[in-house]
């Protein structure tokens, strides 16, 4: 009998079953989520300076095992107060304050990438959405996760944005993001 519980703990073990999930606590300071957006007449890049990401991963395995990240829409700043306010509008804002990803799964993709996929809620419309990222360990309690989706805000039920008949932002983001941060046992 003890060789045969020696050998299921053995194989719970090796197969991560005691796998020890460990909370990220994400480094605001050294963090930044950026969405790139083309327009006819002024291109702009928008800046999301508040978040919450609840990222577990397992500091042994190296990986990543669960994320989810939520934003207030209000809280995307353009550097321009006029636009912001659009913007708000735009979305419906007050209808549709929040905005939230959950990851499914990481894929791995040549060079040590990975494919992210996951459910993304914006407008009050969840989409699943794929998108390249990279996760690094650079040491035993830290981690950095850099993504680049790409949204059609048009999936989310949202028009384009057009002024004076010829004027228009396309409903293309591109989002860069740079998350890292330490173990919670460490900090």
């Amino acid at each position: 009998m003890k060789t045969l519980i020696f050998a299921y703990a053995t194989m719970a073990l090796t197969t991560g079953l005691f796998a020890v999930e460990t909370p990220l606590v994400i480094d605001k300071e050294h963090s930044n989520i950026e969405a790139s957006a083309k327009a006819t007449m002024e291109s702009f890049t928008a800046k999301l300076p508040a978040f919450d990401a609840v990222i577990s991963i397992d500091p042994a395995e190296k990986r990543v095992v669960s994320a989810q990240f939520k934003f207030h829409f209000s809280d995307i700043k353009t550097s321009n107060d006029k636009r912001d306010g659009e913007m708000l509008h735009w979305e419906q804002t007050e209808q549709f304050p929040d905005c939230v990803f959950n990851l499914d799964s990481l894929e791995p993709a040549a060079g040590g990438a990975f494919t992210a996929h996951g459910k993304f809620t914006f407008h009050g419309v969840t989409k699943e959405i794929s998108f390249p990222a990279t996760i690094s360990f650079p040491t035993a309690d830290t981690c950095k996760i850099d993504g680049q989706p790409t949204l059609d805000t048009r999936d989310f039920g949202l028009p384009i944005i057009r002024k004076f008949g010829m004027l228009k932002v396309d409903p293309v983001l591109k989002i860069k993001f740079h998350l890292e941060g330490r173990t919670a046992q460490s900090t």
